[in-house]
């Protein structure tokens, strides 16, 4: 069996047991030292070794403190903070969501909510837009313009509904020219370049792009289910460009129409062909070795509308027609003769 680990308290008996032990070996020493004189006789060599040692120990009032390092399997400080390095490769906290960031400046806030509420002016937003107008190089920032051919498909409140849509995007494009407008200045300054300045502009163009490009996705999803359900399997596949369903529209949309005639035409070509195979109990109309010869399944039926003649039954002829009521044969009456009242005379 393995050995008992010492706890701490045994430690501190051990400790005050070797004191007191080492103070009453002092304690004897002074007495001894104090007593002698010149009449009595030395000590003996072991007695004054003995007492060599012990002069070199000096009484100390406290108990020195010994701090054992205990054993912690695994136990970690729950009140402990940890580092920040250790934070970061642990992961964010799913606990703490923050709804708002921070504040904003008291003027830019009173101007924004007031906008957030009622929205601008005509005039002003008008003014606004024509100041920040899409790049020449990044064309895209524009709305896409709706196809002539899904227009024409269209009904007035579709159309309405769409030109609305188009105009939120046209204003976006202006928002994403002015973040653009932004980062040119300050990628202009070469020196001290504030990049943190540029990390968020980039942020706000990104998020701007991509929101445009969901409207445009919510046009093309309003359009596409008020087609009919052909139209709208060879439309949804076509790319936003400039066009909301593409430039070439007109050249997918032929082609397609193409294919699917050639489709029908194959499909027809295969029915016709099966059609023209004889059919079972019909003679074929290809030319046979026994011209007389009839087919091998038997007499021809004949049409539905005249009735079938057997030679083996006798054909009854059906009853003429019962002429009208009012043309049919009074029955005469009987005239009957006289009775004869004389006696008949009998026969002998």
């Amino acid at each position: 069996m393995g050995k008992r680990k010492r706890s701490d308290k045994d430690n501190n008996d051990t400790v005050e047991k070797l004191y007191k032990k080492v103070k009453k070996l002092v304690k004897s020493r002074r007495r001894i030292s104090s007593s002698t004189s010149d009449d009595e006789p030395p000590l003996s060599p072991a007695q004054s070794s003995h007492l060599d040692i012990v002069s070199d120990l000096e009484p100390r009032d406290e108990i020195p403190s010994v701090e054992m390092q205990t054993e912690t399997d695994g136990v970690v400080d729950e009140s402990e903070d940890l580092d920040p390095d250790i934070l970061q490769l642990l992961g964010s906290d799913p606990t703490q969501n923050k709804s708002f960031g921070d504040h904003l400046h008291k003027d830019i806030a009173t101007r924004w909510k007031h906008i957030l509420t009622n929205g601008l002016s005509k005039e002003e937003k008008l003014d606004i837009l024509k100041q920040y107008l899409p790049a020449e190089n990044c064309t895209n920032m524009k709305a896409p313009l709706l196809n002539p051919e899904i227009k024409s498909a269209l009904s007035d409140n579709n159309i309405k509904r769409d030109s609305y849509s188009e105009q939120k995007q046209n204003q976006m494009s202006s928002c994403i020219s002015a973040i653009g407008k932004a980062l040119n200045l300050v990628l202009s300054q070469k020196d001290n370049v504030p990049q943190e300045i540029i990390k968020i502009l980039s942020d706000a163009g990104r998020l701007l792009c991509d929101t445009h490009h969901r409207e445009s996705l919510s046009r093309r999803f309003a359009i596409v289910n008020s087609l009919s359900k052909q139209k709208r399997e060879i439309i949804k596949n076509t790319k936003i460009d400039d066009y909301l369903f593409g430039a070439n529209l007109s050249e997918y949309l032929k082609s397609s129409k193409a294919i699917s005639m050639s489709a029908s035409e194959l499909r027809f070509s295969s029915n016709t062909a099966k059609s023209n195979q004889p059919q079972r109990g019909q003679p074929s109309t290809s030319t046979s070795r026994y011209p007389g010869s009839l087919n091998a399944w038997g007499a021809l039926r004949a049409p539905a509308a005249e009735p079938r003649v057997y030679p083996s039954q006798n054909w009854r002829q059906p009853p003429p027609p019962s002429a009208p009521r009012d043309q049919r044969r009074v029955p005469t009456t009987r005239k009957t003769r006289p009775r004869n009242n004389y006696p008949q005379s009998r026969r002998s």
